[in-house]
């Protein structure tokens, strides 16, 4: 006691604040999961992703080193994983050369880059344009194109966590749409993917399959999020998760002997329709959400066609009565408005 008493005042205050310091520090990163860290490791990237839109690539694709992405550690099991994404994690990809259908809008494949550019902006997304004419695959129709730039997104974007391809034809309407709490979230997810859901096939209406989405899902497990229409599924705007099971998918679509290279008239939309009538491994790791919620069609009723709020509208199939110019300049228009323009009239 007299050995304490001894020691200068000065002492025994640092003393107390050190001890004090460490006893803080310990409690607060005791109640930090360990798991935040571990999903969240490696680091992030320090060099420009830097991406070369003119250069060819010689060779099947399936060749080059972008189909060989990374998956990481939480992401390898077939179980999956659960987590809401960061903003910065999600990518809007737009797979195009500009030809096709979509060519005959003026100017199409700017107008929709610097719109897509200034939406994900607006929300620290990543936008990226990949030029789909530089992949080789062979004599399968163009279209088949957008899964290797979904490959080489995942390789040029190492911490991308969502992946989401759209189609050339497609205006955001609604610029503070938030893709993470209305879409991607593990609660978005819960609440509005459809449970038992028909599989339609427009093709098959005199033999139904009588094929469903489950009834119950676990979150963990749902690597694509996609919409479908009075047809079937539609790929014009599909998510994908960084997952061992994203890249099995994306593996098998584009089998040469088995999908990709065979007649299939709606080429890799087909081609995810087969496996997800096919296969319950399949079903149980693709989710269907309502067609508005970020795939809605100029016209249609109310589960179809875009109505007001609606983050997005798709000019799909406006080729077959030229009205591609048309339709595309009215919704250009009226982008981001706010009078009522097209009003909800019933549930989604």
């Amino acid at each position: 006691m007299q050995a304490v008493q001894a020691l200068p005042r000065k002492t025994i205050i640092l003393a107390i604040s050190i001890v004090t310091i460490f006893i803080v520090l310990f409690r607060f990163y005791g109640d930090v999961p360990v798991e935040y860290y571990r999903n969240y490791a490696p680091g992030e990237a320090i060099v420009p992703v830097t991406t070369n839109n003119d250069r060819p690539q010689p060779g099947y694709f399936k060749a080059q080193p972008e189909w060989d992405w990374s998956v990481p550690k939480h992401a390898a099991s077939m179980d999956g994983y659960a987590r809401t994404p960061r903003n910065r994690d999600i990518v809007v990809l737009t797979a195009s050369d500009g030809g096709g259908h979509n060519s005959a809008i003026p100017n199409v494949l700017d107008r929709v880059l610097d719109d897509r550019d200034k939406y994900c902006a607006k929300h620290g997304y990543t936008s990226l344009w990949l030029n789909t004419s530089r992949y080789d695959i062979g004599d399968a129709h163009r279209t088949w194109s957008k899964i290797p730039a979904v490959a080489e997104a995942f390789h040029l974007q190492p911490n991308a966590e969502w992946v989401w391809l759209i189609d050339t034809d497609i205006i955001m309407m609604t610029p503070d749409y938030d893709l993470v709490d209305e879409i991607l979230s593990p609660a978005a997810l819960k609440r509005g993917l459809m449970r038992d859901t028909p599989i339609l096939d427009g093709q098959l209406k005199k033999n139904p399959t009588h094929i469903n989405t489950p009834k119950d899902f676990r979150v963990e497990e749902i690597d694509i999020l996609i919409t479908q229409d009075h047809q079937s599924v539609n790929t014009g705007s599909t998510f994908f998760r960084r997952s061992a099971f994203t890249r099995w998918l994306l593996e098998m679509m584009t089998d040469y002997t088995m999908l990709m290279g065979q007649e299939h008239g709606g080429a890799e939309q087909d081609a995810l329709k087969h496996l997800m009538l096919e296969h319950q491994l399949v079903r149980n790791h693709v989710g269907i959400y309502p067609q508005r919620k970020f795939n809605a069609y100029v016209q249609g009723g109310d589960n179809m066609g875009y109505r007001d709020g609606d983050l997005l509208v798709h000019f799909a199939g406006c080729w077959v009565g030229g009205k591609c110019q048309e339709w595309f300049e009215e919704f250009w228009g009226k982008k981001g408005h706010k009078d009522v323009w097209k009003p909800l009239t019933g549930s989604a």
